[in-house]
């Protein structure tokens, strides 16, 4: 008997389907995938499963009886735990803290001890290493999708839903997060993993249902497909995946150049120290390295949101280091953030306002004190069009942000940034959470812009993307490059050796 069957559920928004007659089966000790691309009604699926949203019709058995979750809280009762891709953890508070938040046992006060010792427990047996009494703010991004887990596994479900579970982890992290699944399997338990990257499904999965704009096109054993045929399922064409070429027009002049960079007290995260960086006239520079070793500071120090404690930023050997983000912007800096909800986005707005936020000030958005509603309201139909950003529903470029799937808004991003004045775009973790169609028209824009003449600082923590776009690579460890690569030497062996430390001139050719 399944562990769980959900029967042609239909979930419509504003008379548009998410979901339209989808069915997924997973069994105890299974490993199920859900893949599609951004938009095709995963995230639907599975909060109607997890009780944030209710089907419009279909039916759900878990354990073969008929079900219907109205609130997280149901569901996890029955045994249903979701870990969603932006964690929920109250980052003030210790590990032990957001594992019994919300929770009772018999007595009148909760027995603080015992949970420790049941969490302790829990992260032994499967391997979640993480300290109890340790505040969440304090964590690495891996530990803390570690407290997410435990969380769910304290409250004793049997299904646990992950949502894009590797998008922020590094290789390392990933690997290790694979052997905890394998042991979770062992244990019976069923597991529901929605992600983009092709080398994950075949490593871990045993079946895959594919969605494809709100219905199911496929549902496959792993072991006897491909990830081209996934590929195929998935986004209704081959991929082709974008690939850099030898730069073109052989330009020497460097548009930026950063001569020893100091960060002294980061706002958070990691200093900088001493960083010495040049990027050429058409030129993509991949930025390798674990995450937290000083990625986003060193993007925001070349962007104006921090100012260095010392050295020099020069754009075109203009010197540009006490300018503000608005000045740098216009002078050609412009940023794809990491972190688009707390960086880029203002959720509550529409497309139509979010694409305008860099320009609204100016003709033919504005003249005087005055808006142009018509045209901002044109311009972000054509950008929605050039970039494939899709809302669903009626209101199209009047549609909240909050309401797109986070690949329609990172596309939402890089549609407002790759302006024509652009010369240099730093562009952190661009394709993080994106399916498969829209990381290659991602890094397609990417690589046209540099054909262009312009330049990108590419900070990725996936190094597949960094080896298949830069042309030149360099490696930041502890706040500090510690080697920069041409792309014909790089190897992944050298860029992981580099980014665990180890100096340029100890590395094996």
């Amino acid at each position: 008997m399944p562990l769980l069957e959900m029967r042609n559920i239909c979930k419509a928004f504003s008379g548009v389907y998410a979901n339209e007659n989808i069915s997924l089966c997973v069994n105890k000790g299974e490993i199920h995938a859900l893949l599609g691309e951004n938009g095709a009604g995963k995230t639907t699926l599975v909060n109607i499963l997890f009780g944030l949203y209710t089907a419009d019709s279909g039916e759900i058995l878990w354990k073969g009886k008929p079900a219907a979750f109205h609130s997280p809280k149901e569901a996890i009762a029955a045994g249903v735990g979701m870990v969603q891709q932006h964690f929920s953890l109250v980052r003030r508070m210790t590990v032990l803290d957001n594992v019994i938040l919300n929770l009772r046992d018999n007595r009148f006060f909760l027995d603080r001890r015992a949970a420790e010792q049941k969490l302790s427990a829990l992260a032994e047996t499967y391997g979640l290493t993480v300290n109890p009494r340790a505040r969440v703010c304090d964590l690495s991004v891996g530990e803390q999708q570690r407290v997410e887990i435990l969380k769910a596994l304290y409250r004793d479900v049997e299904l646990l839903i992950l949502d894009e579970p590797t998008g922020v982890l590094t290789p390392q992290e990933t690997e290790q997060f694979f052997q905890v699944l394998r042991s979770l399997k062992q244990e019976g338990y069923g597991i529901i993993i929605i992600t983009h990257r092709m080398s994950e499904i075949m490593a871990i999965s045993d079946r895959v249902t594919i969605l494809r704009g709100g219905r199911q096109v496929a549902e496959l054993e792993t072991g006897q497909t491909t990830p081209e045929e996934l590929s195929r399922h998935m986004i209704g064409r081959e991929l082709h995946a974008a690939a850099s070429t030898p730069r073109p027009g052989g330009e020497e002049a460097d548009m930026l150049s950063l001569e020893d960079i100091r960060l002294d007290r980061p706002r958070r995260g990691h200093p900088l120290h001493g960083v010495d960086l040049h990027i050429r006239k058409g030129e993509i520079v991949g930025v390798a390295g674990v995450e937290g070793n000083g990625q986003k500071e060193l993007a925001e120090v070349i962007t104006g949101i921090q100012k260095p404690s010392g050295g020099s930023v020069l754009l075109e050997g203009r010197d540009v280091t006490r300018s503000g983000v608005r000045r740098r912007y216009e002078e050609g800096i412009v940023y794809i953030s990491d972190d688009r909800h707390n960086d880029s986005l203002v959720l509550g707005m529409t497309i139509t306002e979010n694409l305008a936020l860099r320009e609204y000030f100016r003709p033919p958005y504005s003249r005087h004190i005055l808006m142009n509603r018509g045209a901002m309201e044109k311009s972000a139909r054509e950008k929605m069009e050039d970039y494939q950003v899709r809302a669903s529903g009626s209101s199209g470029a009047a549609t909240d942000v909050k309401l797109l799937s986070g690949g329609n808004q990172q596309k939402l991003i890089v549609a407002r940034e790759l302006v024509d004045h652009a010369k240099l775009i730093v562009a952190s973790q661009p394709t993080r959470g994106l399916d498969i169609g829209a990381t290659e028209f991602v890094r397609e824009q990417l690589l046209s812009q540099r054909n262009k003449g312009k330049s990108v600082l590419l900070i990725s923590a996936d190094l597949e993307e960094i080896l298949a776009v830069s042309d030149r690579i360099a490696v930041l460890f502890a706040g500090r490059i510690v080697g920069v690569l041409d792309r014909s030497e790089a190897t992944a062996q050298r860029i992981g050796l580099l980014m665990g430390g180890i100096a340029e001139e100890e590395v094996p050719s």
